[in-house]
C-alpha cells in the first residue's frame, strides 16, 4: 500500500503523494503521479492497492463527478453505490480509496473507503474532515523537534515525511508471503485542491531506477509481478 498524506484546511484541501508504482517484491514499475482530478470540478481521487483496481474505481467516481456537475452528488450517488454492493463486491486484493473535495454543503473535507474490513466494514464511505494518511509516521519526539505546527502546509514538511516512512519496511498487504519491502519511492508530489481550481508541485525526486528495486542508500534487481501503487 503507498503512502500519502491529505489535509482540508478553511480553504483548501492539500495533498502529499508519493510516485512509485512496484511489484510484490518493492521492484519499481513506474512513477506516476498519483492523484485523479475531476474535469471542472473540486475533487480528486487518491487510492492505495492494485493500480487497476485503483483505476477502475477512480473511473467510476470521476464520471459520476462529470454527470452530476456536484461534488455532494456524487459522493450521495458513491455512498449508495457502495450500499449495493457491499455483500457482493470482490477485490482480490485490498483497495483504500479516498475522495478530496472542496463540497457545496460541507466546504474542504475528504472522504475515505476500504475493500478490506479495517477501520470499518468494507465498502463502507467515511467522512474524514480532518483529514487522513497513510503510512508509518515519524516517533514523537522526533515530531516535537522538527518543531511541526498545526497550521503548517503539508508542503513544507511532506518530504521529511516522505523521507522517513521510505526508510522503513513494510509487509506489502497484497503480497504478505514476499516479506517486508520498501515501497515509497519514485518522487514527492503537493496538491492544493481549492474551489476555482487546482496546483500542483513536484517537491522532490529519488534516484530510484525502475526495473530495480526501491532501497534507499541501495539499488538491486528482481523480477516484476503485478503493479502495486
Amino acid at each position: 500500500m503507498t503512502g500519502f498524506m491529505i489535509k482540508p484546511r478553511h480553504d483548501r484541501v492539500e495533498i502529499a503523494t508519493d510516485g512509485a508504482v512496484y511489484d510484490g517484491a518493492g521492484v519499481l514499475l513506474d512513477t506516476k503521479y498519483k492523484v485523479r482530478l475531476a474535469d471542472g470540478l473540486p475533487l480528486a481521487v487518491v487510492g492505495s492497492g492494485t493500480v487497476a483496481h485503483i483505476d477502475m474505481v477512480a473511473d467510476a467516481i470521476l464520471a459520476a463527478a462529470a454527470a452530476t456537475g456536484s461534488v455532494d452528488a456524487t459522493i450521495e450517488i458513491l455512498s449508495v453505490s457502495l450500499q449495493a454492493i457491499a455483500t457482493d463486491a470482490a477485490f482480490d486484493s485490498p483497495v483504500r480509496i479516498v475522495i478530496a473535495a472542496i463540497s457545496e454543503s460541507h466546504g474542504p473535507t475528504c472522504w475515505v473507503f476500504d475493500t478490506f474490513e479495517e477501520d470499518g466494514p468494507a465498502f463502507e464511505l467515511r467522512g474524514a474532515p480532518f483529514g487522513i494518511g497513510q503510512g508509518e509516521l515519524p516517533p514523537a519526539e522526533e515530531l516535537l523537534a522538527r518543531g511541526i505546527e498545526t497550521g503548517d502546509s503539508l508542503e513544507k514538511h511532506a518530504v521529511w515525511f516522505f523521507d522517513f516512512m521510505r526508510s522503513r519496511k513494510r509487509v506489502s498487504p497484497v503480497s504478505p508471503e514476499k516479506g517486508p519491502i520498501y515501497n515509497i519511492g519514485g518522487h514527492v508530489d503537493f496538491t492544493v485542491l481549492r474551489a476555482d481550481g487546482v496546483e500542483t508541485k513536484r517537491l522532490h525526486t529519488w534516484p530510484d531506477v525502475v526495473g530495480q528495486k526501491i532501497e534507499p542508500g541501495f539499488v538491486g534487481n528482481a523480477k516484476t509481478c503485478n503493479a502495486r501503487v
